[in-house]
């Protein structure tokens, strides 16, 4: 509906209100006239019917203002509201069935459609709706005959249908707006912490788990390990086979890293053609051969980028935590493997970094 989901989140309902005021106002006149049709009362049908020009206007009209590039401001929505409200009064239902008590609603939803920082549009905007209805309350508006003619019975079930029809769009806004806004901020927190390359965690969210593993519990009772990851000679697959080969070998070495690991475990692509995995209630003993594993599979399994079947291998630094910088001498084993030449896991013990036994 056109909202800005870098706004904040009293922002954007109320972008979300407006932007839906509109369709809320068409449905508030279907209802009437499917209501004055039950009624039997031909000609409010047909005054309701030519209402509904008003707010699917408005549809179109916000409609291209978002296309535009500019969101409706609040004052578009409340001209919708109360032109629609004064056709219906003006036009042959006067105020007998109680239409004038729209304004009344209009005033209770400024504030949320009104920024409460922007005191003169609130100003202006409350003191018409309360000027319109004080108008219509002191000085009826007649009814055309058609109204007229209806039974006392029709006429307060109309005056309740006016109160209730009422409250029901401002619940359905109050509701709409709060679940909007709840939906865009799971998609922020989303698009904040997953990679948009390859779907997983980004490096946020690494750190974050990482600090939250380590604030939980000691390394003696629930111990965990961290790789880092590196692709072998990935420079080389982008300046061969271009960048579009490089994306979708990383892509693909994401499903099998998500594949080789527990499900509670988690992995992170941290940068480039880096990527971090924490391994959970394992000892580095365990960790390694998951590592391994990872290894293993990755070298067996052909990639397909660029139109050729590459064959990628990866390297990998494992430490388990116990000491503060132990990060420091994982991304040093990282390094170690590297330099003994790529395609394989060295394990961080202490200040060591030595090679994965089961590779010996």
């Amino acid at each position: 509906m056109g909202v800005d989901p870098a706004l904040s989140g009293a922002v954007r309902r109320r972008q979300y209100i407006t932007n839906a005021v509109p369709a809320l106002v068409l449905s508030m006149v279907l209802f009437y006239s499917w209501l004055f049709g039950w009624l039997g009362n031909a000609e409010l049908v047909f005054l309701s019917l030519k209402m509904t020009a008003i707010p699917l206007s408005g549809m179109v009209w916000f409609y291209w203002l978002q296309r535009s590039g500019r969101p409706p401001h609040y004052w578009k929505a409340c001209l919708i509201c109360q032109v629609t409200v004064l056709a219906g009064i003006l036009g042959g239902q006067g105020t007998q069935i109680g239409g004038h008590y729209y304004f009344l609603l209009f005033f209770l939803t400024t504030p949320l459609v009104v920024p409460t920082t922007d005191r003169p549009g609130m100003i202006v905007v409350c003191s018409i709706c309360v000027s319109w209805f004080c108008l219509f309350e002191l000085h009826g508006w007649p009814s055309s005959a058609a109204v007229q003619a209806l039974w006392p019975a029709a006429i307060k079930l109309l005056y309740l249908g006016v109160l209730l029809s009422g409250s029901v769009v401002l619940f359905i806004a109050l509701l709409a707006g709060e679940y909007f806004s709840e939906t865009l901020e799971r998609r922020i927190h989303q698009m904040a912490s997953t990679d948009e390359l390859t779907g997983l965690a980004n490096r946020r969210v690494f750190y974050q788990t990482l600090a939250q593993w380590q604030a939980v519990g000691g390394t003696a009772q629930r111990p965990f390990c961290v790789a880092l990851l590196d692709i072998d000679h990935f420079k080389n697959i982008n300046d061969t086979y271009g960048h579009e080969a490089g994306d979708q070998v990383l892509r693909r070495l994401s499903v099998l890293l998500r594949q080789g690991v527990a499900e509670g475990d988690l992995v992170c692509r941290i940068g480039g053609e880096e990527f971090g995995i924490l391994l959970a209630d394992r000892t580095l003993e365990q960790a390694s051969a998951v590592c391994e594993a990872l290894r293993q599979s990755i070298a067996a399994t052909p990639i397909r980028a660029g139109g050729s079947q590459l064959q990628v291998t990866v390297s990998l630094g494992l430490g388990q935590c116990n000491e503060p910088d132990f990060l420091v001498g994982i991304d040093r084993a990282l390094y170690a493997a590297k330099h003994a030449g790529r395609n394989t896991v060295h394990l961080h013990r202490g200040s060591v970094a030595e090679p994965d036994q089961a590779q010996v």
